[in-house]
């Protein structure tokens, strides 16, 4: 048995080239990077209109604009939007939160109301428990197979069915009976529509 010769194996060493990120890499970089700039671009939107939307949404629907239901369902659809993986998902899903509530504060000071302080709303601690969630159902919904569509898409209905029962028990003598009914509508349509996809996909595959 012959032992390596130490000036070869030193000089094959040197040779090799560095190790460079490939062009997956760089592409998941990327995607990543456009998922997070579309999430908190967006959310700052959103999150800015809905101080005034309070003011010009009808009567009935005009809870939208101030429910956590109808901040979830912004949240998955901006998380859903950017394409990202679930582990960045569940991360942006919270980042959408606390960016939507620093938005409304700020367009509500701009309007002559006064929210909180920077980072000290209520509904921050809210966001960055929930917010995970919802972005990680979100994720699931658009990168995950079947049995996970159904259960990120339970996750929104649990939300808006949990709102909606809420509001009609609490609420209707100053908000009115008619958007808590529509979040329940809706939970129970987003379920049945992932279902009856997930038995169409199936059917299909068989």
């Amino acid at each position: 048995m012959t032992r390596p010769d130490p000036r070869t194996t030193l000089r094959d060493a040197g040779a090799r080239p560095a190790s460079t990120p490939g062009p997956r890499s760089r592409e998941t970089w990327r995607t990543a990077l456009r998922a997070a700039a579309i999430v908190l671009v967006a959310s700052l939107v959103v999150g800015g209109l809905t101080s005034p939307a309070q003011g010009f949404l009808p009567d009935p629907v005009r809870p939208f604009a101030n429910s956590a239901g109808g901040w979830s369902m912004l949240a998955f659809l901006l998380v859903w939007a950017s394409g990202a993986r679930p582990p960045l998902g569940a991360l942006l899903g919270a980042v959408s939160f606390v960016a939507m509530v620093e938005a409304y504060g700020v367009v509500s000071l701009w309007r002559g109301y006064f929210l909180a302080d920077p980072l000290s709303s209520m509904w921050i601690p809210v966001g960055l428990v929930a917010g995970p969630v919802i972005g990680l159902a979100a994720a699931l919904v658009r990168r995950a197979g079947r049995g996970w569509v159904v259960v990120g898409v339970a996750v929104l209905s649990l939300v808006l069915a949990a709102e909606g029962a809420y509001g009609l028990l609490l609420l209707p003598g100053t908000t009115g009976a008619a958007y808590w009914l529509l979040e329940i509508v809706l939970a129970a349509a987003f379920l049945a529509a992932a279902v009856l996809r997930g038995r169409r996909i199936d059917g299909a595959t068989h």
